[in-house]
């Protein structure tokens, strides 16, 4: 048309444009629930590197490559990731006292095994292990979470006791008492060595003959049934009368 003007044509501009520009990074694919897996497993990790205090979700997205939301869509916040690291590891520990119940032993070695477990678990787990069972973990997670899997761990342990307690003469009404003494045992020794209090550097003692001992002499004591215990408490109060 006459007094129009012409454009440049920009094909070869559009181009050399295109090329400059980064492709978008895409996030790492993962299947339904890989993602929160994804988050534990490599949570714990860094739980086991650097501890509660450094641990952040946004760290932890970083290291999975993923957007610094992504952990929000499955975690609150650090409190409840804290609390699934947790989970995972009594899930652990419960896996270990099945396959122990699995093995059909009689009840004395299925005990020592049970009580074994759980003291070579928290020496081979010692972070993980202090945040399962002590005080860190708010109680609204633990509530929620973390007691279902650690009363399958524990059920298993306690019924190995029950066991053993029942074929040495203990009355049903002390089975309890009996399994609270051994619960107390266990966790005793792993939390003395956690705390590197046992074994006393004056002792010349070895770590594992120690753990062995203790559980075993323990086991004694109820395979001795109740007549040693009233023995013990007869003792006990004519010590006090005298």
């Amino acid at each position: 048309m006459p007094g129009a003007t012409s454009r440049p044509t920009t094909r070869s501009g559009s181009r050399s444009t295109a090329k400059k520009l980064k492709p978008i990074p895409r996030e790492p694919a993962y299947e339904r629930g890989g993602l929160r897996n994804a988050l534990v497993e490599e949570g714990r990790k860094m739980f086991e590197e650097i501890g509660a205090g450094e641990l952040s979700l946004r760290a932890l997205a970083r290291r999975l490559g993923v957007s610094e939301a992504a952990p929000s869509r499955h975690f609150s916040g650090k409190e409840e990731l804290l609390a699934a690291i947790a989970v995972s590891g009594f899930e652990e520990l419960a896996q270990q006292r099945i396959e122990i119940a699995a093995q059909k032993l009689e009840p004395l070695p299925k005990a020592r095994a049970m009580m074994l477990s759980y003291v070579r678990y928290a020496q081979s787990h010692a972070g993980l292990f202090d945040l399962m069972t002590g005080p860190r973990l708010l109680q609204q997670f633990v509530r929620r979470d973390v007691e279902g899997i650690s009363n399958i761990s524990y059920s298993y342990f306690a019924e190995s006791v029950f066991e053993l307690a029942l074929a040495s003469g203990w009355a049903q009404k002390d089975l309890h008492y009996v399994s609270h003494a051994a619960w107390s045992m266990e966790h005793g020794v792993a939390a003395l060595i956690l705390a590197g209090r046992i074994p006393r550097t004056d002792s010349n003692i070895e770590v594992e003959r120690m753990i062995e001992f203790s559980i075993e002499m323990f086991l004694a004591a109820v395979v001795a049934g109740p007549q040693l215990l009233r023995r013990v408490r007869g003792r006990d109060l004519i010590a006090a009368q005298a």
